[in-house]
This record gives structure tokens, sequence and C-alpha cells, in this order.
């Protein structure tokens, strides 16, 4: 298996066609990080990015700091939003909004493990979603007619980015079909173990940044009488198309 991240040119241009920018989001962080941003951080910082130099410049430091939770925007967002925090990374005053959304390239499908919240999956959990994935895709492809997607490991479950043909953000009949197709899906798939999330349709949503940790509670060794929840690397493992 040949495991893409956004750090690579390919997966980047997945995301950022030329004149286009991607958000970079930081969040739940705290104090002062003279090695990768001026300022104080009061727990969000954003960068704004064009290219994929400068993109991999500002996060590569970020990705060695342990704990800290990495996240991008996934659809079309608007470029002058660029100048807000030019190829570099600030502590946030402002964030994308839906409204600064231009168009939907992505119908997003989360598919996430049932566990307690603030925790990291099982290996078992993990599995579960990443079984599911396939069927979900299978179906979205044989019976709606969706191009091949591209999925990944989000750290605890699993994703599926479904190509669209830049859909207008602000059309209440585009923001209706993506919201009507998650519940749908929900409906059809979702069980005791995984459920597909139904409240990441909105333009603005942000996911992990792929090649990013996952690190929601503490990091749980196995034992005899203990389940293992490891943080993890997510990952693309496959392109679609």
């Amino acid at each position: 298996m040949i495991t893409w991240n956004m750090l690579n040119e390919e997966m980047f241009n997945k995301f950022v066609r030329p004149g286009e920018i991607i958000e970079s989001r930081i969040l739940n962080i705290y104090g002062l990080y003279p090695l990768l941003f001026k300022g104080y951080a009061k727990g969000i910082v954003v960068g704004y990015f064009d290219n994929l130099d400068d993109f991999v410049k500002a996060i590569t430091p970020v990705l060695k700091v342990s704990g800290l939770q990495i996240y991008m925007t996934l659809q079309v967002i608007n470029p002058d939003l660029i100048a807000r925090a030019y190829n570099r990374l600030k502590p946030a005053t402002n964030t994308t909004g839906d409204k600064d959304v231009i168009a939907y390239r992505w119908l997003f499908v989360d598919l996430d493990p049932v566990r307690p919240s603030g925790i990291s999956s099982s290996d078992e959990e993990l599995a579960a979603a990443m079984e599911m994935r396939e069927k979900v895709a299978e179906f979205c492809t044989t019976e709606y007619g969706f191009a091949p997607p591209i999925k990944a490991m989000s750290g605890n479950g699993a994703h599926l980015l479904f190509p669209l043909a830049d859909l207008p953000a602000q059309d209440k009949d585009v923001q209706s079909f993506i919201k009507q197709t998650l519940v749908g899906l929900d409906k059809k798939f979702s069980n005791d173990k995984v459920v597909i999330d139904t409240t990441v349709g909105n333009p603005s949503r942000i996911t992990k940044l792929y090649g990013s940790k996952a690190c929601k509670g503490d990091p749980v060794p196995g034992g005899p009488n203990r389940t293992r929840r490891p943080h993890r690397v997510s990952y693309i493992d496959s392109l679609g198309e």
C-alpha cells in the first residue's frame, strides 16, 4: 500500500489548484511557540497557503510538536482570505466560515467508531470503520454513480471523499443534496459499531490534516485486561481516479 499525505505534491494538488488556497488550522493551542509562529496563541492558530513549498515549511515543524491537532479546509474557499495569514501561521482572529466557501469539490463521508467521547479508537473499532468504508465506497459508486473516492484513515476512523464538479456552495439545493446524501448513507449503513456523521456537510467543514497525528485522550498500551488505544498518524491510502 502506498501511503499519501497532504505534504505530498500529488496529494496537495488534489485539493489546491493553481490560483486557489487552503487553510490549515491548529486547535487547542495556547502559549508561545516561537519556532512555529509569531505571537501568543489563545486556542487557534491558522495559516492560508497557495503553494506546497510554503505549506510544508510551515507545517513540518508543527508535526514534530507532541499533542498538537492539525486540520485543514476541504472545499474551494475565497482566495482573498490568504491576506489573513499569507503563507504562514499566526494566532487566529478569523477562520474560514460557510460564507467564505465558493464550491463543494468533495462529498465528505466520515465513518466514526462508536466509543466513549474523548478517547482514541481501539484497533478493533478502527478495523470496523475501515471495513464499512469499503462497503460505502462500493455502494456510492455502483448505486449513486459517484466517481471513485479518495480513501483515508483519520487516525481514529475512516474517511471517503467523493469528487464533485465544484458545485456552488451557497446554493441551497446543493447544500440540501449534500445533507440528504449523508442522511441516506447514515440510515443505510450506521450500526452499533460505526456511525456515519451527518453533521459534516457544511461548506467550511474542516478535517484532519492527513499526515498528522490524531491525539484524542491519552495513548493506552494494550494489556491482559486493557484495550489498546494508540495515537495514530492519519493518511490517505487511495487517490481514487
